[in-house]
Formats: structure tokens, sequence, C-alpha cells
């Protein structure tokens, strides 16, 4: 007797779908999985038959054959368990499954017949509906992913005995696609945010242009909710991006850090102690890192000199191609991180260097060598580089207005859609990825402004990939005063960004 199924494995963060082949046959009783399973599919055998003998069936006592195809694709994970169940008593004659070339099958068994949750949901069910399948059965606790694919209805189950009849058992329900409304926690709104008035600017440049930014200043001055408030200005994530970013954490079984509601882009703040592997992703079996979690959002690294070196270079390669690959010795593994990349940091060790009415203990050289381990490429990667100071009392005491601070809104969404139409027959998605070539063809200046470049060349002594950086900021501001030409104040405002950079000896 023969019988198949269908049920997907996770490589990267996406999924191959597999098919769950069981033959039962006459010889010595025994139940074999072959097809490159890992050591977790093979325990399977125990679970499935525990869970088939207590969900009141009969464990046919015959010689099982179970092969997961295609045969030269690693095979792990525990969900196959429901697929290898319903498909051996399918094959023996114990249920009936109807369309089972349309259905598809995911979740965990307990030894009592129960379906746990499984990781990873939402990638399989993408790839199922890719490979046209129109249901799928999957554990009740996997309710979020089954909400966020369309064209694709599921049964979520709770026991391995309601697979049987699926579609005449009335327990369970045939849930369509439609989203969950559950509230999530917000982060600092800009215009609740006290003083820091160039700052400000900084974060609505950087939320306008995608710009990478880094945030020096003492302890207390606010560099770290200022971070946090971009997450409220950024555009939120369309259809693709939602589904790329929910995949990513669904693998990582944390979907309930996403704000589905708002759609809301990821903000991810590890702690300096992270590691390499947990940063860029990692493991026998690599799953996605910190960057990957990032990826369509922000990536913020409060206290920059204080995570390691070799873990700080690691961001070199994703900052640069949007993406880490990282090899084993079964394959090769790409986990997208195209993220914007922002950072804090204080200007010494003590933190008070070169701050009013507070005294630095820190000597020059203990200085040099705190901001020395910021390597010059990855400062190289970072479009602006500002000084933030600490509040004056009038800034802290005195009450902000109720009204929201200025159009900022209005204008970022200006600057958002003359980029769009700028680089509608480009690669480019917003300014912070402008070269050399694309400055040459899309910043344009004016008399005034030109005057303005030469005598900042000079007194910055700027580099090729200093003036670089300099144009796209420069272009960012432009599109945020609804500008065309790059203009006299736009480059100065541009340019002022860099000198607090200069001020607190941090560039080039």
């Amino acid at each position: 007797m023969y019988s198949y199924l269908y049920s997907a494995v996770i490589h990267g963060v996406k999924a191959e779908i597999v098919r769950v082949e069981v033959d039962i046959s006459r010889g010595l009783p025994g139940f074999n999985i072959v097809g490159l399973a890992s050591k977790t599919v093979r325990e399977s055998a125990k679970r499935v038959r525990s869970a088939i003998i207590n969900s009141g069936f009969e464990w046919p006592v015959k010689k099982i054959t179970v092969n997961l195809a295609p045969g030269n694709i690693n095979k792990y994970g525990s969900h196959f368990d429901l697929a290898i169940a319903a498909v051996l008593l399918e094959c023996s004659g114990q249920i009936k499954i109807k369309n089972k070339n349309k259905k598809f099958f995911a979740g965990e068994l307990n030894l009592n017949g129960n379906i746990n949750h499984v990781k990873g949901v939402l990638s399989m069910l993408l790839a199922a509906q890719e490979n046209n399948f129109k249901e799928a059965v999957l554990p009740a606790q996997n309710k979020k992913e089954s909400f966020l694919v369309k064209n694709l209805s599921s049964y979520l189950i709770k026991h391995l005995r309601d697979v049987d009849n699926l579609e005449d058992n009335q327990e369970n329900i045939l849930i369509t696609p439609k989203t969950e409304i559950k509230p999530a926690v917000d982060y600092t709104d800009l215009s609740d945010i006290r003083g820091q008035k160039n700052a400000k600017k900084a974060i609505i440049t950087a939320a306008a242009g995608g710009h990478n930014l880094l945030l020096i200043g003492p302890p207390g001055c606010g560099k770290t909710v200022l971070a946090e408030s971009i997450v409220q200005l950024l555009a939120p994530l369309d259809k693709k991006e939602l589904l790329e970013t929910a995949s990513i954490y669904s693998i990582n079984n944390n979907l309930e850090e996403l704000n589905l509601v708002k759609k809301r882009r990821p903000f991810v703040a590890p702690h300096h102690s992270i590691t390499a592997a947990a940063l860029i992703g990692g493991g026998h079996i690599p799953v996605p890192g910190e960057i990957s979690l990032a990826h369509n959002g922000v990536l913020f690294l409060d206290e920059l000199p204080e995570f390691k070196s070799s873990v700080l270079a690691n961001l070199r390669e994703p900052l640069e191609k949007k993406r880490i690959k990282i090899v084993r010795q079964q394959g090769s593994y790409y986990f997208p991180a195209d993220f914007q990349f922002i950072a804090a940091m204080n200007p010494c060790p003590c933190g008070f260097s070169g701050v009013k009415d507070r005294s630095c203990k820190c000597s020059e050289r203990d200085i040099v060598r705190y901001q020395q381990k910021l390597s010059g490429p990855l400062k190289d990667r970072i479009d602006l580089q500002i000084e933030v100071l600490p509040l004056e009392k009038d800034e802290i005491l005195t009450t902000p207005p109720t009204a929201k601070d200025q159009n900022y809104t209005d204008k970022i969404e200006i600057a958002r859609k003359m980029q769009a139409e700028r680089y509608l027959n480009s690669n480019l998605k917003n300014n912070s990825e402008l070269l050399l070539k694309d400055i040459e063809k899309y910043c344009q200046l004016d008399q005034k402004s030109q005057k303005i470049l030469n005598q900042a060349y000079q007194r910055l002594k700027l580099s090729v990939r200093g003036y670089i950086r300099l144009m796209r900021v420069a272009r960012t501001i432009a599109d945020l005063n609804n500008n065309d030409l790059i203009k006299e104040s736009d480059l100065i405002e541009a340019v002022d960004f860099r000198w607090y950079a200069e001020k607190s000896e941090m560039l080039l």
C-alpha cells in the first residue's frame, strides 16, 4: 500500500515543498525514514507511533517505509510529524483525506496526539501558495501565520483525530485569510521629545532618505529615544515587505514582536554583549540573526564602541550587499539584511568629553583609544554623523506645545514621492543608495551651491566617499524642501551635519 502528502522544509528563510511518501508492505515489522532525514526527523517515529495509538487508531504491524522527497535536500524539524502520521493513517485505510494534491501539512505531535505550534510556518505557507496549494492543515496555535497568506485557506486543528474527514468535521473551522487585530506597543513620537532641534532634523533626514545615522553625545541627552522615534516616521511595510519580514520572525518564533496592525517597520536593538553568530545568524543549521530581524526596518546599536570589534566587522558585508551569506558543510545559506543602521555612542569612556559644566576624567589617550574602536570602513558607511548636546534647563522644565512639531510628516511624504518618481526606471529606492555616477546625474547644483561645495571640500578635506555622503544628504534635504535642484541652504545644512561630526573628531 502506498500513499503521499505534502509538507515543507526551511532552507535559510525560504521553504521548499517536500513530498512525504509512505509504503506499507509485508515483511519484518519496522519503521524507517529515508531521504536525508536529520536526527530530529528520525525521532518522529516514536512520537508518531505513540500519538497514533493514543488517538484511538491502530498501528500497522508491518514494514513501514517513509520517504521524504526530493532526496537531495537535508530535512530537519519536528513539523513533519503531522504529515507522516496523516499519510500513514490514510495509507492504512483508517482515515480519508480529500484533495490531498492541494493540501499542505505541518505540525508537531505530542505522545497523546495533541498538535503543537511549529516555527517557520509562514515561509512554508508562502512556498505552498507559490506551488498552487489551496489548503493547509496546521496547529491551532499557528493561527496568526495563516491570516497573513492570501489564496490559501487553513484547517487549524488541535489533535490528530481531527485530520479524519476534515471537510465533514464540524469541529474544524476552515480559516480564510484576514488580518488579526491585536494592539501593539508603539514608539515615542518625535514631537514629544523636548529640545534637540538639530538632532530631530537629522532623524527626519534619515527617515526621508534611508540614511544611516550615528548619534554622538553624553549619557542622558536622549540618543536612544531619538533613535526609537524614527520608527513612526518610516513608511509602513507594503504587502511584500510585510510577508518577507514576518517570515523571518516566524522562523525565529517571535512573530508577536511585529506590529502587524500598523505595519510598523521592525526596530531591533541588541545588547552590546551580543556574539557575532547572534548578530548575523548562525548555528549548525543556520537561523536568522538580529540583522535579518531588522530586515526592512532599523538596526540600532547603542553604546557602539562597547561592541566587540570582531562583531562590528561583520556588519560591513550586509551594509553593502543588503544580505549575509553563511556557509556550512551542507550548503550555503542566504539571509536578507536590508536595514537602516542607527548607532549611538558617548564621546569618551566617561561620556562627558567636551560637555559644558561637566568635567571629563578621561585622558587624551583614553579618548583616542575609545573612538578608534569604531573602524574607518564602518564609519564610511554612515551618511549622517551628528553631535547630540545635553538639554538646557529651560528645555527640560518648559512644557512643550501640544501641537505636533511643524509639518515634518508631510515633508517626509513629499520627499519619498520625489525619490520614487526620480528613480522609477532605475534600481535605486532612495537617496542613501546613490553612487558617484548617480550623484552626477541626480544631484544638480545651482551656482551658489557650487561655491559652497568648493569651500566645504577644502575645509573638511573630503575624500570621494565623504563627497558621496555629503551629496546624498544634500539631495534628501532638497527633497524635504521640495527643491528639484540642490540649493545653497540645502547644501549648508548637509555640511552642518558633517560639521557636528568634525567637532567630535569622528570623521575621516
